[in-house]
């Protein structure tokens, strides 16, 4: 499996884990060095520089640090990557060969061979990591099949081996008769029910992943299952077979070296995961020590300016689909909506207070969500939540719609920062919003991250579409 075609959340992964072996192993050589007498100060560097670099080059691509079934079998793999190392350090010492060769010589002998006694180790607590990041009971993710064939019994297999991955496999559906093509259920695949089973079992989130064979496109219930998926918060990969993929946006995957055409899913997942979360912690807890003064003064603005509450609660979409309550500063004047309606603001609403329009304009009512994203219902990027009646109006006009909730959403999002902020009065703006959103799902990155939020932070000071 390539590295290049890795989803950046495993990318991740492995360059921390090419950083982690390139300082222990220059800090093994430090430390020899020290114990051979030689000074910190008069250390090899170019050397040193060659450990590195070489370390983080070739334990970049170790990919059984997560993907090998046991911890012995990986071990012996990273002492076999090891030497990979040893050679290309000792072929720079050959090519720059230093003032004390002999010193050199034995140095880097004792370096070869003790360096592993705390590497290995490392490699250890590294995949116990891992183990945890994608595998624990927090993050587990659980994976059916439907109608698998020999590429995606393969898949269930090494999925098995590889418990690091993170992702246990529930079963297979399919019209078949176990009984008369046994081939799934011997490769210890459990026969979950037909295919009508497939959406009630997945809007039960029963399971977070559908890998779908390709011969599912040959019966007639390929159109129906696809489109019913695109309503659920799953993960979707297509192992590879077929045509007919309509609206989806097709992408090459790899996952246990199976080749897949990914439909929909997210990166953030494990490390990713956690430098995410991080961020939205410490942006969060930063900006509201900054706006504390500021969010009590339009607290007050809010109170005197008409009467109702200062801040406005309305239950909107989170992640999976799941229902929390989203804190606004009140802009409007309190009313009671018909049950069941919920209207847009649109330009010159009567119904916004004169300091309603002002923190519109600003986006300064949007603040107090700063608290949603502390207690994790909400991320400082990601799709803006809709209120939930808009949600189940528009996941029956528009097919993927509920793919945006595979992430938590967010205070600002891609959409937001590429025009697509304010009334939706057509179908076709909420269309745009909706592909942008899932665009920032399968291409998320922290760098893109930042980006939104610079972008973001220009928004606040002129943006036109606000009102």
């Amino acid at each position: 499996m390539s590295l290049g075609k890795l989803p950046p959340h495993l990318r991740l992964f492995f360059s921390l884990a090419g950083l982690g072996t390139g300082a222990i192993s220059i800090l093994c050589y430090a430390a020899l060095s020290f114990r051979m007498g030689v000074p910190l100060d008069q250390l090899n560097l170019p050397i040193a520089f060659a450990i590195g670099l070489s370390a983080f080059v070739v334990f970049y691509r170790f990919q059984q640090l997560i993907s090998t079934r046991t911890i012995p079998f990986m071990l012996w793999r990273g002492l076999v990557t090891w030497s990979q190392v040893v050679i290309l350090v000792l072929l720079f010492n050959l090519i720059a060969p230093s003032a004390t060769p002999a010193l050199t010589r034995e140095l880097l002998t004792q370096w070869a061979l003790m360096t592993p006694i705390v590497l290995l180790p490392a490699l250890v607590v590294m995949r116990i990591h891992a183990t945890y990041l994608y595998n624990g009971p927090r993050y587990v993710r659980h994976a059916i099949f439907v109608l698998p064939g020999y590429q995606a019994q393969t898949l269930a297999i090494r999925l098995r081996r590889s418990p690091s991955i993170g992702i246990i496999v529930d079963g297979y559906f399919g019209d078949h008769d176990p009984q008369l093509d046994p081939t799934p259920t011997q490769q210890g695949l459990k026969h979950l029910g037909a295919l009508g089973d497939v959406v009630p079992h997945l809007k039960a989130q029963k399971s977070n992943i559908a890998f779908i064979s390709m011969t599912l496109m040959r019966t007639p219930y390929a159109q129906e299952i696809l489109d019913q998926l695109s309503d659920s918060t799953a993960g979707i990969y297509l192992v590879p077979e077929s045509p007919s993929l309509h609206d989806f946006q097709v992408n090459i995957d790899n996952m246990a070296g199976v080749p897949l055409l990914k439909l929909h899913d997210t990166q953030i997942l494990g490390v990713a995961r956690g430098i995410k979360r991080s961020m939205d912690v410490i942006v969060a807890s930063m900006m509201l020590c900054a706006l504390a003064i500021p969010m009590g003064i339009i607290a007050l603005m809010v109170r005197f300016s008409s009467p109702g509450p200062i801040l406005f609660r309305q239950t909107r979409y989170g992640l999976e689909g799941q229902p929390i309550q989203v804190m606004k500063f009140r802009s409007m004047y309190v009313n009671q909506p018909e049950p069941g309606t919920v209207k847009q603001a649109t330009r010159d609403d009567p119904r916004i207070t004169p300091i309603g329009r002002i923190l519109r304009k600003s986006s300064l009512d949007e603040l107090p969500q700063l608290f949603n994203i502390l207690n994790g219902s909400m991320s400082l990027v990601g799709p803006r939540p809709h209120a939930a009646e808009h949600n189940e109006f528009y996941r029956q006009q528009i097919k993927g719609y509920m793919l945006r909730h595979t992430v938590k959403p967010g205070l600002t999002g891609w959409a937001q920062v590429n025009g697509l902020r304010g009334e939706t009065d057509t179908l076709d703006k909420m269309m745009k919003r909706a592909e942008y959103d899932r665009y920032y799902i399968q291409h998320w990155t922290p760098l893109l991250d930042i980006k939104i939020l610079f972008r973001t932070a220009l928004l606040v000071v002129h943006d036109e579409k606000a009102y």
